[in-house]
């Protein structure tokens, strides 16, 4: 096992202070958890760092060297860190980007607001169409970087393709539906009931398709654009629907629940991520935002939604 800078924060914290609760003030976490991360390094690093007396703790031999190891990697973290800040203010241009309707309201902003904090003199300005228009945009240069649903590109020869996140399908149930007592439900029993068909970013095309696969389709008595809609249709039990956790809230706008279960077919996830030309120069400032998406969604930073 590894140690972490927290733990190292905290070592540094009671060396400097000499007392458990003087080092949990200056790092503002309670005493135990001062405590306990401390224990932890000990048994990582199979040393007792600290003695305990009445007027507080001091280092063991051990302790004294180890400290001069700690603040070298905890002063070497710092000066990596104001590098980079340093560099990323300096950093500055402008970026055009295209998304959906659904990557727009359930997942480009948290990408923005990160990378916004990152690079905050790089000019990031949106553009929301349908993924077909994004992708001829990109090829013709009139767009950087497509965040669509990547689920849904047909032809990849001409753009580069980078999926960020894989968002599983469930089933929307009220929370009184019969069919919410079950652990998992199956198509079949779902084409009996009332099917509530979301349209935006091609839902109901790629609805068809994977209830096409198992020769099954479903009852369809309710359709629209709004995913809210859906929600309250859902919750209020007029139908079920099959859509992404991506796009799942617990609650209708009207404060009734939703549940959700797990189908018992394997269908494909909708998932989410980048598309850019293959034969166009990308910018500078367009290859940062696709290495921050990169190291945010696929280095384990990230997770499923």
């Amino acid at each position: 096992m590894s140690f972490t800078l927290r733990q190292l924060r905290y070592f540094v914290a009671v060396s400097e202070t000499g007392k458990i609760t003087d080092a949990a003030v200056s790092v503002n976490i309670s005493p135990s958890s001062i405590t306990e991360a401390i224990k932890e390094l000990e048994s990582i690093l199979g040393a007792d760092l600290i003695e305990r007396s009445r007027s507080g703790v001091r280092l063991t031999c051990e302790g004294y060297r180890f400290l001069q190891s700690a603040n070298k990697i905890l002063s070497a973290v710092a000066e990596a860190k104001n590098t980079f800040i340093q560099s990323s203010h300096e950093t500055a241009g402008r970026i055009i980007i295209g998304s959906s309707v659904t990557v727009s309201g359930y997942f480009l902003s948290n990408v923005y607001e990160a990378f916004r904090r990152a690079y905050p003199n790089i000019e990031v300005d949106f553009h929301e169409h349908s993924r077909v228009v994004i992708e001829k945009k990109v090829e013709r240069d009139q767009i950087d970087i497509g965040v669509v649903l990547t689920s849904n590109v047909r032809d990849t020869a001409p753009l580069e393709q980078l999926t960020l996140l894989k968002s599983e399908r469930n089933v929307w149930l009220s929370a009184n539906h019969h069919l919410a007592k079950k652990e998992s439900v199956s198509l079949a029993e779902i084409s009996a009931e009332n099917y509530v068909q979301l349209l935006i970013d091609e839902a109901e095309k790629t609805t068809v398709e994977y209830w096409n696969s198992f020769k099954l389709k479903p009852n369809v008595t309710f359709r629209t654009e709004s995913v809210e809609a859906v929600r309250n249709m859902v919750a209020i039990g007029a139908g079920v629907t099959i859509l992404s956790d991506m796009v799942y809230r617990p609650w209708s706008l009207d404060g009734d629940r939703i549940e959700t279960r797990p189908l018992v077919e394997n269908i494909p996830t909708m998932d989410t991520g980048l598309i850019w030309s293959k034969n166009k120069h990308l910018s500078h400032e367009a290859k940062l935002f696709i290495d921050f998406c990169r190291m945010k969604y696929t280095s384990g930073a990230g997770g499923k939604s």
